[in-house]
């Protein structure tokens, strides 16, 4: 049939197969994106995906990538896929100073919208016009009730009396 389940052996080898296999772009791909924030270009990616040997460590070991991403979790693979890019800075931060006037300038452009909002909070309905006493009362309809049931009697079924007839 058409029916599967795959699980990958990490992270990355699910960030691998999606782009190998599926056409996906890293910069898209969540685990793509989370390993572009620590600094690791579009091409290094892109060539890990095809499982190359790496070298890497305070003493120096060369093994396949992803053997030795296997069985990690997110956060602890990307950790060692930063470790292995070496040389490749993270982006760094913009700066505190330069986030505040950032959002306070984006802050001022809902300006407008809290005036509008103020405005329909502080509304009051006008008082009820009032009306003379025969605009007042309004003429509900006559309901016709419905027929009193008569007492029984006649000939015929129902008439009452039991199998005696009386």
């Amino acid at each position: 049939g058409d029916n599967g389940v795959h699980a990958s052996a990490s992270p990355f080898e699910a960030l691998a197969e999606r782009v190998n296999w599926l056409g996906y772009r890293v910069e898209r791909d969540p685990f793509g994106k989370m390993l572009l924030k620590a600094g690791i270009s579009v091409n290094t990616i892109r060539d890990w995906c095809k499982d190359p040997q790496v070298t890497f460590g305070p003493i120096p070991m060369t093994k396949s990538l992803f053997d030795t991403l296997e069985d990690t979790d997110s956060d602890w693979c990307a950790g060692l896929c930063s470790m292995m890019a070496g040389g490749e800075a993270p982006k760094k931060p913009e700066s505190l100073d330069a986030e505040i006037a950032r959002l306070k300038k984006q802050l001022g452009s809902y300006a407008e919208l809290e005036k509008a909002v103020t405005a329909i909070k502080m509304f009051v309905p006008p008082p009820r016009a009032k009306s003379s006493k025969a605009a007042k009362k309004v003429e509900e309809p006559e309901w016709e009730k419905p027929p009193v049931r008569q007492g029984k009697g006649g000939d015929g079924k129902g008439g009452g009396g039991g199998k005696d007839g009386g």
